[in-house]
């Protein structure tokens, strides 16, 4: 007899998925989150395991706040994307399944902040000020995606710099030793400049839908060349200085070590396939992104595994968490070795 009931959950689920996109951010967001928090146990020179619930916890509450930007996003949206002629996951569908997850994310998040607060009253104005960011950059009257300058200050500041704050001032508040102000500059100024430089790259990939649309970003309004002029000369120098400076104060190798291995690989890439990463071009890959989601993680988390044994627990869990980018960088560099091997040897 065919069971088909739990094809219910299933496809509910896939639906809840799209409507969120989690896909889009997944990875591209919350593993570079995950490394800072793991940076900053590091450094506290604490273990990272007894903390994994918690950590789970800032996870959820971050998911949560995804989901929201994600939802509101293509629901303001609508309008913009069929002007266009984009896809967005909400138009024509019922509205019910948004709202609830509004709703939903709305309530999650509340709670979330209550339970921030009683550990860091600052971690909870952090986590409220991604919410206010990205509120204020989708939702009108000021829809400050279409405002220029502070749309992207908007964007940057809900995706790259308030989680990242959030996540250093828990770790501090969880751990329970203070952390220098430098720390705090050195990641908040790497989490803004590298947030401005992936809106802007998102805004020179749709200069022509946003033009078509009458959506008036800041790519728009100054000009595709200017935004790049300004992004490679000023906002990715800040971006690497800040995380240099986060590497420096951690008087670690591994990330240094891992970040060589980044680099070779990405030679290895633009060789032999074209395909060069860029500090800030249209439809092209970004330069360090890749390092962002998967060395950088794995260099704090050997650290603290060679530290604290029973770290290696939580490496062989965040691996699982973000399976899909581990697995293609593992695949690319078993090949790059592989090849210069048969290099080498002549093959």
């Amino acid at each position: 007899m065919v069971q088909v009931q739990p094809l219910v959950p299933q496809t509910l689920s896939r639906k809840l998925a799209e409507t969120a996109r989690v896909q889009a951010w997944w990875s591209y967001k919350f593993s570079p989150v995950l490394a800072t928090f793991y940076a900053t146990v590091c450094y506290l020179g604490a273990p990272v395991w007894p903390l994994v619930p918690k950590l789970l916890l800032l996870l959820a509450a971050l998911v949560v706040g995804a989901t929201y930007v994600s939802v509101i996003n293509d629901w303001t949206d609508q309008e913009d994307d069929r002007l266009a002629g984009k896809h967005n996951r909400v138009a024509g569908k019922s509205k019910a399944l948004p709202a609830t997850i509004l709703v939903f994310c709305l309530v999650a998040g509340l709670g979330m902040g209550y339970y921030f607060w009683q550990w860091s009253p600052t971690s909870t104005w952090l986590y409220l000020g991604a919410w206010v960011a990205f509120s204020l950059y989708s939702l009108p009257p000021f829809r400050f995606k279409k405002r220029g300058l502070v749309g992207v200050l908007a964007d940057a500041s809900g995706s790259h710099f308030f989680p990242q704050m959030l996540t250093v001032s828990l770790a501090s508040a969880w751990v329970g030793h203070a952390l220098p102000g430098l720390w705090y500059g050195a990641v908040g100024a790497w989490a803004l400049a590298c947030g401005l430089r992936n809106i802007l790259m998102h805004q020179l990939d749709d200069a022509q839908a946003d033009e078509e649309a009458g959506v008036n970003t800041w790519v728009r309004i100054c000009g595709p060349r200017l935004a790049q002029r300004l992004g490679q000369m000023v906002i990715f120098p800040v971006e690497v200085l800040g995380f240099a400076g986060l590497l420096v104060l951690s008087r670690q190798v591994w990330p240094v070590a891992l970040l060589g291995v980044y680099l070779a690989l990405e030679g290895f890439k633009w060789r032999l396939w074209g395909n060069r990463a860029m500090i800030l071009e249209p439809q092209a890959r970004m330069l360090l992104n890749n390092y962002y989601e998967v060395f950088y993680p794995l260099a704090f988390l050997l650290v603290l595994s060679f530290r604290h044994p029973v770290d290696s627990l939580v490496l062989g869990l965040h691996v699982l968490l973000f399976a899909g980018c581990f697995w293609e960088t593992t695949r690319q560099l078993v090949w790059a070795a592989s090849l210069t091997v048969r290099k080498s040897l002549g093959l």
